[in-house]
This record gives C-alpha cells, structure tokens and sequence, in this order.
C-alpha cells in the first residue's frame, strides 16, 4: 500500500513539472512560453524525421499519463526548442499516424489553428470564410489549403458528432452567438464564443470509425501531444545566447 501511494505521490509530482502555470498579458490572455536554453539543449526526443526530432509525450516516463489543453501543450514544447507537430507533407502524416495506431494513443495535438482572433487580421478578405480559408501551421504560421477542396496535404475527416465533414466548428454552432455582449474581448471575428469555438486541429484515432483523421477541436480539449523541432525556435535561443541547439545533447553525445 506504502509503495503504491509513493508511486502515486512521484507520478503527481512529476505531472506538476510538466505543466507550468502560463505568463498572463495585461488584457488578461496568457502568453506564449519563450524557448529556455537549458531546456532546448537536453530535450528528450523519441523519433527522428526529415532531419527534425520529434518528442512523443506517451513514450516518456514523466508524461505518459498527462494530456494538455492546445495552448499548454504548445508551451511545453516551446520552451524547449519544439512546437507542436505541422504536418505539411502527407509522408510525414502517415509515418506519424502509423505510430499512433501502433501504440494505441487516441489523439494527438498538432499547431493547427484557425485564425479567429479578433483585431489581428482574421477579418482579412482572404481568410474569409476563415472555416474553410482561415486555417494555418502555428509554428511559422503557414496555411493550410482550403477546407472545401480535396488535398493531397490535408487529412480532415468525413465524418464527426454531428456526422458532418471536418472541420465543422459543431461546439462553436452549438453554443451560439451571446446577444447584447459589453465586452466582445471573448468573442471570435465571426462573433461566436471564443471558448468553444473549435479552432484547433487535433488528430483522432476513429473516434467515428473513420480511422485516424483530423478534426477541428475545441482549444480546451484535452490530449496527448508530438513536439517538433522548430526552426524559429532554435534560431531565437542560438540568436539570444550564441548556442547552437540543432542537436540535443544525450548521453551518447554528451
């Protein structure tokens, strides 16, 4: 009983590390995590792809058992050099999604977003609708071709809860418009409630019986995350401490 309430104990506290507390900006928004040199030089890695190291968070013993949010998971990676996951090639996606039906893992994050943001530049003619337009990799914030239109690079899935093609925004219709808002600081450029608006691209395990595909995801959800390597990222530290990052230090080179 001893034994089993001290793993419990190590467990919790190794989750606690895991996840800080994020930095808040002064309208209240938390920040995004700037790459800490330490962290970026002996980051765990458990593949290598395409010259990239990507850390997969159920193969490491201190976060097999933790999922994040989309924002959190993306700090946790920046802060050590990575970001989540971009899959701009259908060859990197499905030696990726191979490894997901492999080890049985349910959901993955990737840096897929929506630009839904209010007053920074979503409302742009070009985005619009930003549904089928809007959607980008965060890390470098390349675009994602258009939702509407078959695409060797994109994955959404045909099917969802509400039986519909991906992306489908079902949490954010579902919740609706606020009428007679003060603050619309809550609020996405198409006027929905920001919280649930499922503007963020998770990676499913057929969650619908349709085999492991993309699906736009409230940014609350809640899954396991791939961190990759990030150019902008690694440049940053090399530029602000003179490090170069581009290989973890591990105990075979160290």
């Amino acid at each position: 009983m001893v034994r089993i309430q001290l793993l419990l104990l190590v467990t919790l506290v190794g989750l606690s590390l895991c996840q800080e507390k994020p930095r808040l900006g002064k309208d209240g928004r938390p920040l995004l995590n700037k790459p800490k040199l330490d962290l970026c030089k002996k980051r765990s890695f458990h593949e290598k792809y395409g010259g990239h190291h990507y850390f997969l968070s159920w193969r490491e013993s201190w976060t097999k058992f933790e999922d994040w949010d989309w924002f959190n998971a993306r700090n946790y990676c920046r802060e050590r050099c990575m970001d989540l996951v971009s899959f701009e090639s259908p060859e990197e996606y499905r030696h990726f999604a191979l490894m997901l039906h492999r080890d049985n893992i349910s959901s993955i994050w990737t840096s897929g977003r929506k630009c839904n943001f209010r007053n920074k530049g979503c409302d742009a003619a070009q985005l619009q609708p930003i549904n089928i337009n809007g959607w980008f990799w965060a890390d470098g914030n390349k675009r994602i071709p258009p939702t509407n239109i078959p695409s060797r690079l994109t994955f959404w899935s045909r099917t969802g809860p509400a039986g519909k093609r991906q992306p489908d925004n079902y949490e954010g219709l579902k919740a609706g418009k606020l009428e007679n808002v003060k603050d619309p600081s809550g609020l996405t450029v198409d006027g929905l409630q920001e919280f649930y608006d499922e503007a963020c691209l998770a990676v499913l395990n057929n969650k619908y019986r349709d085999g492991i595909q993309w699906h736009d995801e409230p940014c609350f959800f809640r899954s396991k995350i791939i961190c990759e390597d990030s150019e902008l990222q690694m440049t940053r530290i090399e530029k602000e401490s003179g490090v170069d990052v581009t290989i973890p230090i591990t105990t075979d080179n160290s």
